[in-house]
């Protein structure tokens, strides 16, 4: 009797073990969106370290409910689903019959919302798109100014005939405007403070995009840990504002990281930083970098001002490898910034005292010491939707140096910039993107450390040659860099499988001792391809780049994060 019960619970045991899953009958819908329902994930084929998805048997019922639900979701309310189980799995037998088709969509609205449905007569009834476009909708009127909008959004479905008939219906309401702004802040940062990075006043037309960039510019405050910023409250046509400011608990920060890159090489970095020194969100930075190529340390302080100004100071020293020579640098920087959204600029002056050594070649990169003082200035413009994998969007830089020589100010009088800008457009998971680089240096008197040159070659430029090693080279084979500077880039990014991406891409690169370039005789092109894998801190990047008039010329790049 006893063995009989063992036997009973063993079979029990492996009858109730979790099986894997397979779905039988999906046509219109895929597996993994199916898995994903289950809140399970199927491993691609190349993700051999991963489990297979498995169920209990004591799901599968519940399953089944999920998934027709699911289905129905999608507008296919004539589904059927049933599963069936043997010794080695779980199958799940789909039937998907007609689907939901829209037959009409009717819109009463005095803004255009055309653009805001996702819907489109004879397309799917999908119920999600419908709550979509209902959200759009609400958003488009709060863009533009209506905070009491009345919506009413319906759908009909009639299942005899398969098809549904939808209505978004929206009465605007007057304008409405921001009303007085009330802050409540912990006693270390200043509320007035807070309130002057608000991207919008008192009396001005209500915005729900002005308060998502309004998040983002408090959020972009390091020692500001939470931010609530309540429009919910009406009078009449004004909506008042009640901003809420809590500062992080733990200010100071310590970061340490390493990795690797085809430019650097081994890389490594730590640092250590208050986030709210002495109150009123000013930040002290202390920081060491370190890599194959180039060393440095750094001590930063920035200090906030109202109505989103930030004045930083900077103090650091470096050592970098160049081919041919190395250099020290011991500098100091002053700089006084306007942030806005999407726009900032800045003005500053750097004193930077560079020490060229270790030249292999004294005519072209001589030994000195070389002091410059160089007035600063940047203006920046950059309406990507993402930092890391941007997928739609522009952004603008432009920076200028110079200097005018003098016994105690520079050792050189020169002129420097460099104008950098980007489009990124996108249809579905297709990616297309245009980069475009132009940088000139002017000397007219004195002496300029070689490191002032510019460079061309590697990840982050033209990706057929290795870092820095682009162009004209002295008689030891050093590339001796370049007074003028145009590189122009285009890459197209598609999906692969799962988190891979893949990428073809050319890029051209005209440099001249000239300020202008010999376009006929002074360029260097590069084509090639590559493969990204996205993680949550940007894309891990390989790329393999050729020069198509001369295949002997190739370079293998890596990098994490992207191009533009």
């Amino acid at each position: 009797m006893r063995y009989a019960l063992i036997i009973v619970l063993l079979c029990t045991a492996l009858m109730s073990a979790p099986l894997p899953i397979t779905f039988v009958g999906n046509e219109k819908i895929a597996s993994n969106q199916l898995y994903a329902t289950l809140g399970l994930r199927k491993p691609y084929a190349i993700e051999v370290w991963e489990d297979q998805p498995v169920i209990d048997s004591i799901a599968i019922t519940q399953s089944v409910s999920a998934l027709t639900s699911f289905y129905k979701s999608k507008g296919y309310y004539h589904a059927r689903i049933t599963s069936e189980t043997n010794e080695k799995e779980v199958v799940f037998k789909i039937q998907e019959n007609d689907p939901i088709l829209i037959g009409d969509i009717q819109i009463n609205s005095l803004l255009d919302i055309k653009s805001a449905i996702s819907l489109r007569t004879e397309g799917l009834f999908d119920q999600e798109a419908f709550s979509e476009s209902k959200s759009a909708i609400k958003k488009r009127y709060g863009e533009s100014g209506y905070c009491n909008a009345q919506f009413n959004t319906k759908a009909w479905v009639d299942i005899e005939t398969d098809r549904a008939y939808l209505l978004f219906e929206a009465t605007p309401g007057e304008p409405c405007t921001f009303g007085a702004i009330s802050v409540a802040s912990t006693p270390n940062i200043d509320g007035n403070l807070t309130a002057s990075m608000l991207r919008f006043e008192e009396g001005d037309p209500y915005s729900v995009e002005a308060i998502r960039l309004s998040y983002e510019a408090l959020y972009g405050q390091e020692g500001i840990a939470r931010v609530v910023i309540n429009d919910n409250e009406r009078n009449g046509s004004v909506v008042p504002i009640n901003l809420s400011i809590e500062e992080a608990e733990r200010p100071i920060r310590f970061t340490a990281g390493v990795g690797y890159s085809s430019d650097q090489g081994l890389a490594a970095q730590t640092g250590l930083k208050h986030r709210n020194f002495f109150g009123d969100l000013k930040t002290l930075s202390l920081d060491a970098r370190y890599s194959q190529i180039k060393q440095e340390a750094s001590g930063s302080i920035a200090y906030p001002l109202r109505n989103r100004g930030l004045l930083g100071g900077e103090i650091g020293y470096s050592n970098e490898l160049f081919d041919g020579y190395k250099t020290k640098s011991t500098y100091e920087k002053l700089t006084a910034k306007y942030q806005d959204s999407p726009a900032s600029a800045m003005v500053g002056v750097l004193f930077d005292e560079v020490e060229t050594y270790d030249s292999h070649d004294q005519n072209t990169f001589p030994d000195s010491v070389l002091f410059i003082t160089s007035p600063l200035g940047e203006i920046n413009l950059d309406t990507r939707d993402k930092p890391l994998e941007p997928t739609k969007g522009y952004w603008l830089n432009a920076r200028l140096s110079g200097s005018l020589q003098s016994v105690v100010v520079s050792d050189a009088t020169y002129f420097k910039s460099l104008l950098s800008s980007a489009y990124i457009t996108s249809i579905g998971e297709h990616v297309f993107g245009a980069k475009l680089k132009w940088g000139t240096l002017r000397l007219y008197d004195g002496e300029l450390p070689s490191s002032y040159r510019f460079y061309a070659g590697g990840m982050n430029s033209n990706r057929a040659y290795t870092y820095r090693d682009l162009g004209p080279k002295n008689s030891s084979g050093d590339p001796i860099g370049f007074s003028s500077l145009i590189e122009g880039t285009l890459e197209y990014r598609f999906p692969i499988v799962g988190e891979f991406r893949g990428v073809i891409f050319s890029d051209l690169t005209f440099a001249s001792e000239k300020t202008i370039p010999d376009y006929a005789n002074e360029g260097y092109l590069g084509v090639g391809t590559g493969l990204r894998y996205v993680t949550p801190v940007g894309p891990v990047a390989i790329d393999v780049g050729f020069d198509p008039d001369d295949m002997g010329q190739y370079a293998i790049h890596f990098r994490i994060g992207e191009l533009f």
